[in-house]
């Protein structure tokens, strides 16, 4: 977390110091994902320290994953890659047996009363108020995901204006453009489940269900989304590479 006042008790060399800085303006929202940060040469007078200081800082930066270097390009705030996460678990193809993206609808907005455990959960104040989504994922017109999301009302209400049909396929993205809410990372739990039946998935109390739960984390750390994400066990595939 970024306590300005904590941070200045302590004596850090002064790469940690022009690293913290400029991990103050990505969540600020200095730069947008396409927009390169200041090159090391700007940041160096911005800062009043050598090149060899900021490089050092940015290098920590991308080592953090919160900046990516583009050869040719520059430097970037750098976007997770959550378009194929669920992908790990669940596969999707086609007629043509060709791997497939799931296709995102929103069919259910709204504002709710606290929740305990979901506030708990986004570490919210217990009287939080939270916006409620609910979403399925498309295989070719039919629902293979369905997605339970809530998120902190107070940093999402834009969202409460929108049409359904206006929300992007990929949502975080969408929160960073339409909310200044930038996603960085996310930890997930897998669970299966039994005698579960989801009006979405329209399936059978005794078919097996696979849940992915998600809590996904801005810059700082902070949770801003809580997401289960529900879907058939015969669609499960995990694979992982071991180096």
């Amino acid at each position: 977390m970024l306590d300005e006042n904590a941070f200045k008790n302590f004596k850090l060399p002064r790469y940690e110091q022009v690293r913290w800085q400029i991990q103050k303006l990505l969540v600020q929202s200095k730069w947008t994902i396409e927009e390169p940060i200041p090159s090391e040469q700007e940041l160096a007078s911005m800062y009043s320290v050598s090149v060899g200081t900021v490089r050092k800082a940015v290098e920590c930066l991308v080592e953090d994953g919160l900046l990516i270097k583009l050869q040719g390009r520059g430097t970037f705030l750098r976007q997770p890659n959550f378009a194929t996460s669920l992908m790990r678990f669940f596969r999707m193809r086609n007629q043509f047996g060709k791997d497939v993206q799931p296709i995102g609808e929103i069919k259910k907005l709204q504002v709710v009363g606290a929740i305990p455990e979901i506030n708990q959960k986004l570490n919210l104040n217990e009287q939080a108020s939270l916006i409620y989504i609910e979403r399925v994922r498309l295989n070719e017109n039919t629902v293979v995901l369905s997605e339970k999301i809530w998120l902190p009302e107070t940093l999402f209400t834009v969202l409460t204006t929108l049409e359904l049909k206006d929300f992007a396929n990929l949502l975080y993205p969408f929160y960073y453009e339409k909310c200044g809410q930038f996603v960085s990372s996310a930890t997930e739990q897998l669970s299966f489940k039994k005698n579960l039946q989801d009006p979405y998935l329209n399936n059978q109390q005794s078919d097996a269900l696979v849940q992915v739960c998600r809590i996904a984390k801005n810059i700082e750390g902070y949770p801003i989304e809580y997401r289960e994400s529900l879907g058939f066990a015969e669609n499960f595939n995990y694979e992982i590479t071991i180096h």
